[in-house]
């Protein structure tokens, strides 16, 4: 075993208490397990880069020494004000999730979660502390976190056999874990109605800033950072944008997720002429990225908000008329070649998909396999850009195999039962169809393990839900079932 693979399955077996435990000591044993995982795994995907800064390091030793005693400072700060304002960890992790930075690193170019990774060591830091004088909070995250925990875990062992363990570990460290541990930090934080609605306030900032951006892009016809988009509006009949993002359908991910939080407002709330106007500049922000993925997410985000207005018989009438449509255009799929001319590119990625399965049915081809399994067997096992799945249940399925599947589904189910689970609340309600935003755009675009949205709306919906059961347990003898403060 490689200390990849060895440093991976440490630290989410450590994330597995995190998720899960109440017991102090547990937690303690998981944070120290999570952390020395996470070096290990660094250690030894990353040998590359550390070999080069401790070559610096010894070049420039007073240098170093002062980086590092500053490092250090800023680390302290932040903790101890985060310490003493637990609720800025909401605010800040919303407020830098969308934030990915060009780097190089484990050999490649990436786009990281640099100013995400840097709160999360402040959170980490605060995490450590709290748990050494014993009195840190428990995150409640029921079957969720559960079921986020055996995901992970598998995850980590299946990198021992994956295809492609270099890919793989970068998953694990990049993405995985880290974000592991942001769904516990953010399910321990206070999440009363004061949190939450400042952290809608900073997405929808955001949101309003990446739209006029995107608004310049289109009447400048002026694209950034990304030559696949610039080339392609050169020979489109339309033009794309992308805002301050690399990738044009995550800005319209981004997007489409705060309509539907917004949305949740309007519904649950009372739709002013301020907020309507708000959606419209949401919407054609979003629609200039021409992301049919962003789109479909909107519109089933949307749908779980409807539902919960709409009288039953029109619900089940047009979930029907869901199903009628999705199973009529499968049937078309599998008996004739309009929807592959369709989709071509799609249909391609979903044939590797069941290629890949087909040779690794009981354990998959390990976390990052699928690219370097999909192509193994072709004269160009090298190409392996061409062969990414853009499918989250597939990806899953083929990487991880059933038992992959099942902790995937089972997060699902118990995500879903978490938002519906009386006493019905707007807050989760919202979050849930947050939730079927995301399930729906990862149907299209493989990013629903690897953006923190999912984590951060895993974390709240989760522990909201814990919170109020708990609540309503404790007062089974009221007239009617009681909500928590942020609920309401």
């Amino acid at each position: 075993m490689t200390g990849a693979e060895l440093g991976s399955v440490i630290a989410a077996a450590g994330l597995v208490p995190l998720l899960c435990a109440a017991d102090l000591r547990l937690r303690a044993a998981g944070f120290v397990a999570w952390t020395a995982g996470v070096v290990v795994l660094a250690a030894d995907l990353l040998h590359s880069p550390i070999a080069r800064v401790r070559v610096q390091v010894t070049d420039r030793p007073a240098l170093a020494a002062g980086g590092a005693i500053v490092g250090l400072a800023v680390l302290i700060g932040a903790a101890w004000l985060l310490r003493r304002r637990p609720w800025l960890l909401l605010i800040a992790a919303v407020a830098t999730a969308p934030a990915r930075i060009p780097v190089h690193a484990a050999g490649e170019d990436a786009h990281l979660l640099l100013p995400l990774y840097a709160v999360l060591a402040v959170g980490w830091a605060v995490l450590g502390w709290s748990l050494l004088r014993g009195d840190a909070a428990a995150p409640q995250l029921g079957w969720a976190g559960r079921f986020a925990a055996a995901f992970l875990l598998w995850s980590a062992i299946s990198l021992s056999w994956s295809a492609d363990s270099h890919q793989g570990g970068i998953e694990m460290l990049f993405f995985l874990l880290p974000f592991g541990l942001l769904a516990a930090l953010v399910a321990a934080g206070p999440l009363g109605r004061w949190e939450l609605r400042l952290a809608l306030i900073v997405q929808v900032v955001l949101a309003v800033a990446f739209a006029l951006v995107a608004f310049y892009q289109y009447a400048a016809k002026d694209v950034f950072w990304n030559p696949k988009i610039i080339v392609g509006n050169e020979y489109a009949s339309f033009f794309r944008v992308n805002s301050l993002f690399w990738d044009a359908s995550i800005y319209g991910r981004f997007m489409a997720m705060t309509i539907v939080l917004v949305s949740g407002v309007a519904v649950y709330r009372r739709l002013t002429p301020p907020l309507g106007a708000l959606i419209v500049v949401l919407f054609a922000g979003l629609y200039l990225a021409y992301s049919q993925s962003s789109l479909l997410a909107l519109v089933a985000g949307s749908l779980v908000l409807a539902t919960t207005v709409w009288p039953r018989r029109v619900t089940i009438a047009v979930i029907a008329a869901g199903l009628a449509i999705g199973l009529g255009g499968l049937a078309v799929s599998l008996a004739g070649n309009s929807a592959r001319n369709v989709s071509s590119d799609r249909s391609h990625l979903l044939d590797l998909g069941r290629h890949v399965i087909a040779e690794h049915p009981l354990a998959g081809a390990g976390v990052g396999g699928f690219a370097r399994a999909a192509v193994a067997d072709t004269k160009t096992p090298w190409k392996t850009t061409a062969a990414e799945s853009h499918t989250t249940p597939m990806t899953v399925l083929a990487e991880l195999g059933p038992l992959g599947l099942l902790a995937y589904l089972g997060l699902l189910v118990a995500l879903v039962l978490d938002g519906i689970r009386l006493p019905r609340s707007p807050v989760r309600m919202t979050l849930l169809a947050a939730v079927a935003a995301l399930m729906m755009s990862s149907l299209f675009y493989n990013a629903f393990f690897e953006d923190p949205a999912t984590w951060i709306v895993l974390g709240l919906l989760a522990a909201l839900a814990a919170r109020s059961s708990r609540i309503s347990g404790a007062v089974v003898s009221a007239p009617a079932p009681q909500t928590t403060e942020a609920e309401r």
